[in-house]
């Protein structure tokens, strides 16, 4: 009986069949008209959204409506004090408004423009002064003579002698 068993599993075991290729037009014209079936709908909703907006706004109440013309008013009413303040300090201070500002951000380009602007506020770039400078004092000294009182007083006072 196991040999006949066995027999009947070979038997009964399906051989292999090559599998067919799918037709790919029937299955890019099912894809293409489910995309326009899908901007059809996207089509629709956007539309369905819009109406909806257009009712909300319609179903708003007097006071809703009252609410959001106020917090308009109070930014722009902001943003005038602001500019009329920044226009008070900068006419006082003898200086454009724009420089008030200060730089756009912290990037290279906009330090840049920004150092233009003073520039073109303060005149002439300075050339750096050349000769030594006195870190205590903030200033560079006059020049002292040779053979002068002074060279001799500087190198007292640097020496701590009196």
């Amino acid at each position: 009986m196991s040999e006949s068993t066995a027999e009947a599993t070979t038997e009964t075991a399906p051989a292999e069949v090559p599998a067919q290729e799918p037709d790919w037009k029937a299955q890019a014209r099912k894809w293409e008209e489910r995309a326009k079936a899908n901007s059809a709908e996207a089509k629709a909703n956007a539309a369905a959204a819009a109406r909806l907006a257009e009712l909300e706004e319609a179903n708003k109440t007097a006071e809703q409506k009252a609410n959001e013309r106020l917090e308009a008013a109070e930014r722009r009413a902001a943003e005038l004090e602001a500019k009329a303040t920044k226009a008070e300090v900068a006419g006082a201070a003898g200086v454009p408004a724009d420089l008030l500002d200060g730089p756009a951000s912290s990037s290279a380009e906009d330090l840049q423009a920004y150092a233009e602007k003073l520039i073109a506020f303060k005149g002439v770039p300075a050339e750096p002064e050349t000769g030594p400078y006195v870190p205590a004092e903030g200033r560079r000294p006059q020049a002292l003579a040779l053979n002068g009182d002074g060279l001799e007083d500087a190198l007292r006072n640097a020496l701590k002698i009196n």
